[in-house]
This record gives structure tokens, sequence and C-alpha cells, in this order.
């Protein structure tokens, strides 16, 4: 899960929030953030399916399950990130319709 991750936050994520989750500028850290440290994935899942900052976050719905389970696992387990948290590809079904 953490290689499919590795290939969807490379393809998806790191050209706004750098490939060392660092974040640039307006664009939010994802290593050490508090979202994605968070043991409660519906948060985070929210964010993904859905966008936030008014669009500055695109909404990532269009990815499988599958994918957006594995990127938001190898968020939370990457860089200082080690909460040795997997998402399952059902929390983000269950997360598409709130």
């Amino acid at each position: 899960i953490m290689k499919r991750g590795e290939k969807v936050y490379a393809a998806n994520c790191a050209a706004c929030h750098q490939a060392n989750g660092k974040g640039a500028g307006p664009i939010k850290p994802l290593d050490g953030s508090a979202i994605v440290l968070d043991a409660d994935h519906t948060k985070q899942l929210q964010v993904v399916l859905h966008g936030a900052a008014n669009g500055a976050m695109p909404s990532w719905k269009q990815l499988s399950d599958t994918d957006l389970a594995a990127v938001v696992s190898y968020t939370k387990n990457s860089w200082s990130n080690k909460t040795g948290q997997l998402v399952q590809p059902a929390e983000v079904l269950a997360q598409r319709s709130k």
C-alpha cells in the first residue's frame, strides 16, 4: 500500500505539497499536520475527497477508493509521520457520500 500511495502522491500531490511533504507558501505541509496525524481518518478523507480552502486544495474524488486509501496511508506514515495507521478503501467509500 505504501508503494502505491507513493506513486499516487508523486503523480497528484507532490506538485503542491512537495516530495518531502513540507508544503510551500500558502500550501499546508503534510509532514507533522494535525489532520494527517489524527487517528480519525474522516477529516483527512473529507479534504482529499471534497477539497478545501475554496478550491486551493482540489477534490480528488475521481481517484479510486484504493488509490485514495493508499495515498492517505502514505501521508500518515511518511516523513516524520509514523502513525502506523492504514486507511482501507471501505473507509474512503463510506466518506464519498458525506
